[in-house]
């Protein structure tokens, strides 16, 4: 098919199918709004071509280059994009279903609401790329780079990114429900504010970073260590720190209702006003910790080392405390009665 037909075609609201548009020069040409089907682009003349609320339906553009190209509300569905690259590209709105894009590149491009559901981003490259409300659901990223990446607002959903490269990238509100980060080095990096519910970050290094109102429910992190991490009013609900270490981290203000901290080091950390309701604190160390106004009510501290920690108005209400080590407990809580009778009620019909 040739240009000119091409164009008439599209204008005439035909669907384009089968159409072999190999080697064809469609640099800067309008294809807005058109339907392509199991059509092939490869070798075409891609540069500034406009796409926008074009539909692409199981078609080759595998080695394309789409430079400055206009993909503003595009929809790709299972195309085949493999090494196709995008740099200046308008991608507002773009869609990619079940496409394969192992070892394609967007380095250097914005990203503002793009969609990747199911797709194959194998060694697929985002280095250098601003990532905006993004959403990768159930996407293969292995070997994808996200290397000086900036993430705001972007959701994972059930990806595997250990072996995703992380180097200088930060992240901010991002959200990550049901992915795998063990044993991953995230040491110093800015994780603000990011959600990580139900993720796998056992044995990960987040030594040093910042977490500031970051959500954890529900996580493993047994044997993470987040030594000197900041993460403050962090939630820690139902998360497994069993073995985590802790030190010298600021976790003031923080939620571990429920949360798993037997065996953890929490040396010297600060927790401040933090409340540890229900929590399995068995064996944990708390030695020179600022404990001021932290609540441990109904927790299991059973053999956890309170050595020369700040308890001021600490509460220990119905807290397991048996062979649990203290220096000085006297400006701690300890049960509150009336709470207790509260708790104990039971009414009468």
């Amino acid at each position: 098919m040739e240009r000119d037909s091409l164009l008439e075609a599209i204008r005439h609201g035909e669907i384009v199918q089968r159409a072999d548009l190999g080697g064809l020069d469609l640099s800067g040409a309008d294809l807005s709004g058109a339907v392509f089907e199991q059509t092939s682009f490869r070798g075409a003349g891609l540069a500034g071509t406009r796409f926008e609320e074009t539909s692409l339906v199981g078609c080759d553009l595998c080695g394309c280059e789409l430079r400055d190209a206009a993909l503003h509300h595009t929809d790709f569905v299972r195309c085949d994009l493999r090494q196709a690259s995008f740099p200046g590209a308008d991608l507002r709105l773009t869609s990619f279903i079940e496409c394969d894009l192992t070892g394609a590149s967007f380095a250097g491009a914005r990203l503002p609401v793009t969609v990747f559901m199911k797709c194959d981003l194998t060694r697929a490259s985002f280095a250098a790329s601003e990532l905006d409300r993004v959403r990768l659901l159930e996407v293969g990223t292995a070997e994808m780079s996200l290397a000086g990446a900036r993430l705001s607002q972007v959701t994972f959903f059930q990806a595997d990114l250990r072996s995703v490269v992380l180097e200088g990238a930060s992240l901010d509100m991002t959200i990550l429900v049901e992915c795998q980060l063990g044993g991953r080095d995230l040491a110093g990096m800015a994780l603000l504010r990011c959600q990580f519910n139900k993720s796998v970050l056992a044995g990960a290094r987040l030594a040093g970073a910042a977490l500031q109102g970051s959500g954890f429910v529900e996580a493993d992190l047994c044997g993470a260590d987040l030594g000197g991490a900041q993460a403050r009013n962090c939630i820690f609900q139902g998360a497994k720190l069993a073995g985590a270490r802790l030190v010298g981290g600021d976790f003031s203000q923080c939620i571990f209702i429920d949360a798993d901290l037997s065996d953890a080091d929490a040396s010297d950390c600060n927790l401040r006003e933090s409340v540890l309701d229900r929590a399995c604190c068995a064996g944990a160390r708390f030695t020179g910790a600022e404990l001021t106004y932290a609540d441990f009510s109904h927790a299991d501290a059973s053999g956890a080392d309170f050595s020369r920690a700040s308890l001021y108005r600490a509460r220990f209400h119905r807290t397991k405390l048996d062979r649990a080590v203290f220096t000085d407990r006297s400006l701690a809580l300890g049960d509150d009665e009336r709470l207790a009778r509260a708790e104990d009620f039971v009414p009468q019909h």
